[in-house]
């Protein structure tokens, strides 16, 4: 029976953890899978609610209305009342303006503190020899 309290105990170990490294850990990867790893522990169920490091891409995402749909499910999810100190987007193909608008807009309101965009383009895009 003491073997099984520890081995309980040791499987938590995630649940002992301050919130401020899981931020740190979680702002390493997507915001989807931020947000997948809220089965890992009870605790960690609403985490990504409150990370100030949203890292979004449409890799991953079949269609790009699938990626605006997940980005407003994200932001109106998350605690309004956490800053936000850092966004990445990155958009591959075409761009869906209303979700980077919504993002932007939710950014500025945030006090974001730094911000990156990358949009990848389908096409093979030529520069001049000058460039």
């Amino acid at each position: 029976m003491g073997d099984r309290k520890k081995m309980n105990l040791e499987e938590d170990r995630l649940s002992s953890l301050p919130d401020d490294l899981i931020h740190d850990i979680l702002s390493f990867v997507s915001i989807k899978l931020a947000v997948k790893t809220s089965v890992l522990s009870s605790r960690w169920r609403y985490i990504w609610t409150s990370m100030p490091c949203l890292n979004f891409s449409s890799k991953g995402f079949h269609t790009l209305p699938k990626f605006s749909k997940f980005v407003k499910h994200i932001l109106s999810g998350r605690n309004n009342q956490i800053e936000v100190s850092s966004v990445e987007l990155i958009s591959r193909g075409k761009v869906v303006q209303p979700c980077v608008k919504r993002i932007l807009s939710y950014a500025f309101s945030h006090n974001v503190e730094q911000m990156n965009i990358t949009f990848l383009p389908e096409k093979k895009i030529e520069f001049p020899l000058s460039f």
